[in-house]
């Protein structure tokens, strides 16, 4: 059975299974790399000048608001639930926010960076949030390998019951 990477801070945990070896690295450059191309796009290029006008502020910060607060939520819960509360063994966490998503850290990450999006209203930082989620979709499948290496049967009916990214979204398999 392959093993997921844990951080140095995380390799005591034995309830933990692991992730992909460049999970935490990919998440930081993606970031990088979104800020600068949004701040690019703003100020420098000015690529975005013309869709900005198409919504005004205080329309985007209507719809930023409660995606910013669902996306505090379920990354903060998620993150509770995994790192928090540590277990004598591995075990699939299906409760809380698990419930509905399996895997709402990642989710909320992708709502931060929609946020952003229409904040800023950049077509670069479009471009860049595709690729992220494309990069989210691609560890989730990894992690997801993992799980199902470990817990088999458990895990794939977590699946048919639980969507991936996308809360109360069902795709048949």
């Amino acid at each position: 059975m392959s093993e997921g990477h844990k951080r140095k801070s995380h390799e005591h945990r034995k309830d933990l299974i692991g992730e992909h070896k460049w999970s935490d690295t990919g998440q930081i450059i993606f970031l990088i790399v979104f800020i600068i191309g949004m701040a690019s796009d703003l100020f420098l290029f000015k690529l975005s000048e013309s869709w900005q006008e198409i919504f005004p502020w205080y329309l985007r910060i209507a719809v930023l608001v409660p995606l910013f607060l669902t996306a505090c939520f379920f990354a903060q819960k998620a993150h509770n639930k995994v790192f928090r509360e540590e277990r004598k063994e591995p075990i699939v966490i299906n409760t809380d926010v698990f419930a509905i998503i399996r895997h709402p850290m990642y989710f909320g990450s992708i709502l931060l960076y929609l946020c952003f999006v229409i904040l800023s209203f950049s077509l670069v930082a479009t471009v860049i949030f595709i690729m992220v989620i494309i990069f989210y979709y691609y560890i989730c499948r990894y992690e997801e390998k993992l799980l199902i290496e470990k817990f088999g049967n458990q895990y794939l009916e977590y699946m048919k019951k639980v969507p991936m990214l996308v809360p109360f979204m069902k795709i048949k398999r």
